[in-house]
């Protein structure tokens, strides 16, 4: 199943990714990018205690080291 044949679990849009992936044991769920980027800036805020702004940079650069893989 593709990410992009299912809805976002937070809002309903298409989703462009399945998260998290960290192991088989944890059920991971469809979001959209901007639920995703959200979800992710606030795991790092819980687990390594970055603030807010930190975490959204990280996932923004993140996000760019990704695409430009991807070309």
């Amino acid at each position: 199943m593709k990410a992009s044949d299912c809805k976002c679990v937070v809002c309903g849009k298409q989703a462009v990714a399945f998260w998290p992936i960290v192991d088989p044991d944890i059920p991971e769920h469809p979001y959209c990018r901007v639920c995703l980027n959200k979800a992710k800036a606030e795991m790092l805020v819980k687990m390594f205690g970055y603030g807010e702004r930190e975490a959204n940079m990280f996932v923004k650069i993140d996000n760019q080291i990704r695409n430009d893989k991807k070309k």
